[in-house]
């Protein structure tokens, strides 16, 4: 017992939040961006440069000095790692490089590295560094058939390479070990004027979630969550997420137990891919917007969450997906779910039952005290609160934290009834 709760209590860290695309490295902007409640930065765009740059230098200065650990990005320049590294490492800032969404093998399509090329690179760097991270972040399911020009692949192949090539240079490590993906599910269909959320996101989410869970390794996982629109011309992501757009994400991602959420963007690209009409949490006069201050706030609420998620995340049993009563139409996204637990999985629960579809994500604290994080997750734009009830097998007294505060509610029945706003998510403690 000692060793088991020695090795949990080494698993037992903070959530990390973080965001893609920093603004103009000045002391003013760092300053917001830590303000807004982040702690780790991943540092590309044109407002930094790349790896090797003046301003590259300038943007990890500013990260010493308010204390954001940082990312280098180094997609499809692995050569600058050398060159950089010893450099770099004088800033206490710097927790290592990121490469975002190579496939298994060097494509044509992106004309990035593959996974197997990257490996023998990031060997050679851990035996040198062995406190450098390195994080790749993998592309989303919906990109596995686009015309890479390798070989084909199917997901779990793709997770698997993560896994072999990547993830066992770090085995044994006390370095953070990496698993991280994107995939953005705040829709719009200008044909139809429909607004939506992406069917296939939950399975995605669910992918990295039970990778970790089955790896042979301690892993840490990172998914970005979508707080700007992007797509020129219009796409289905053309779509301005408000805050409850963001908290649903972010309360998702709670629910499969994930330690790290990273928002894309922080500051709002001019690449070709955004139009000058989309923005994001600061705009291109480096301005803040209104998502800025969603952002804020919402950080805000998941710092307060903390002390208590720690203790779950890393125990993760699955998620549980009830379907609501009078909901208007089947949530498809839970029936792509390949490994949905159910009330009889559960073993303190009987059953759940709600009026529009919730995600009740489910977890064992260190001491075995089951602890339960229940979304609300139906379309935010249908701006429906769901009235939920979960019946307990001995439970008769529970700690809910909504907005991280800690409310104590005493069950009739060991039935606790609550609601759920549009896109909120609460945690439920048993005691």
């Amino acid at each position: 017992m000692l060793v088991k709760r020695r090795k949990m209590n080494r698993l037992i860290t903070d959530i990390i939040l973080t965001a893609w695309y920093p603004s103009t490295p000045t002391e003013e902007n760092f300053r917001q961006y830590k303000e807004c409640g982040f702690d780790r930065i991943f540092l590309l765009g044109e407002y930094v440069d790349g790896a090797g740059t003046p301003k590259m230098e300038k943007a990890l200065e500013m990260c010493d000095k308010f204390g954001i650990k940082a990312f280098v990005d180094i997609s499809g320049r692995l050569d600058l790692i050398e060159e950089c590294i010893d450099e770099y490492m004088k800033h206490p800032s710097f927790e290592g490089f990121n490469y975002d969404e190579p496939v298994i093998y060097r494509n044509t399509l992106t004309k990035m590295d593959g996974i197997v090329d990257i490996a023998p690179v990031v060997e050679k760097m851990h035996k040198k560094y062995p406190t450098v991270e390195f994080l790749i972040n993998l592309n989303p399911t919906t990109s596995v058939k686009l015309p890479w020009g390798t070989p084909p692949f199917t997901y779990e192949e793709y997770l698997e390479a993560q896994e072999k090539y990547i993830n066992g240079i770090f085995d044994g490590s006390e370095t953070t070990n990496w698993l991280s993906c994107d995939d953005y599910p705040i829709c719009y269909d200008p044909e139809t004027d429909r607004r939506f959320l992406k069917d296939t996101w939950l399975r995605n989410v669910e992918y990295i979630a039970q990778a970790k869970k089955n790896s042979r390794y301690i892993l840490k996982t990172n998914f970005f969550i979508q707080v700007m629109p992007y797509g020129v011309p219009a796409n289905l992501h053309d779509r301005l997420p408000t805050y409850e757009d963001i908290s649903l994400q972010a309360y998702t991602l709670l629910a499969f137990g994930f330690d790290s959420i990273s928002y894309f963007c922080y500051a709002t690209p001019t690449a070709a891919e955004f139009s000058e009409r989309q923005y994001s949490m600061i705009d291109r006069s480096e301005q803040k917007t209104q998502t800025y201050f969603c952002g804020q706030k919402l950080n805000g609420i998941l710092r307060k969450l903390n002390p208590i998620y720690k203790r779950l995340k890393n125990n993760w049993r699955g998620v549980y997906p009830v379907y609501g009563d009078n909901a208007a139409e089947r949530n498809v996204s839970f029936g792509l779910l390949k490994k949905p637990l159910a009330a009889s999985n559960i073993d303190e629960m009987v059953s759940a039952r709600s009026d529009e579809d919730i995600l009740v994500g489910c977890f064992k604290d260190e001491d075995g005290k089951a602890g339960y994080i229940v979304v609300n997750a139906g379309n935010t734009f249908s701006a429906k609160k769901a009235k939920f009830s979960i019946r307990f097998k001995e439970t008769d007294l529970v700690s809910v934290y909504r907005n991280g505060e800690e409310e104590i509610v005493r069950l009739t029945d060991n039935e606790f009834n609550g609601d759920l706003d549009v896109g909120e998510g609460i945690l439920i403690l048993a005691r």
